[in-house]
């Protein structure tokens, strides 16, 4: 019987496979930055909208930081009682907590699209 034997040697470049991943999630974070923000007013109480526009006023999108500036948002956040009337059903407390147990794979998913590209 005759065979066919192959000797492959393989060098991986570790430090610039990772190089080039961070890059690519450096270019995506201002893209996620606005799908988390997004998602996450989505239960946000609203009243007459101050709280989600201070999210989009004072987020800069990039930094993979999102803030919402207004002197009730703290206690909004961590102790949140839903009024007799609320113009926003999906309101409650720790919304962006709320958001990552709804949106979590959506989030991964996107990242991840968009990295393989």
């Amino acid at each position: 019987m005759s065979g066919l034997t192959f000797n492959v040697k393989s060098t991986l470049k570790e430090s610039g496979i990772k190089s080039d991943i961070e890059s690519k999630i450096q270019q995506q974070q201002k893209y996620f930055d606005a799908l988390v923000l997004q998602d996450s007013n989505y239960f946000i109480p609203i009243k007459t909208g101050t709280m989600e526009k201070s999210s989009q006023i004072n987020t800069r999108l990039g930094t993979g930081e999102i803030v919402w500036r207004t002197p009730y948002a703290r206690r909004q956040y961590y102790d949140y009682h839903k009024p007799p009337y609320q113009p926003n059903p999906n309101a409650c407390g720790k919304w962006f907590e709320a958001a990552k147990a709804r949106w979590l794979e959506k989030w991964v998913r996107f990242i991840n699209e968009r990295i393989k590209r």
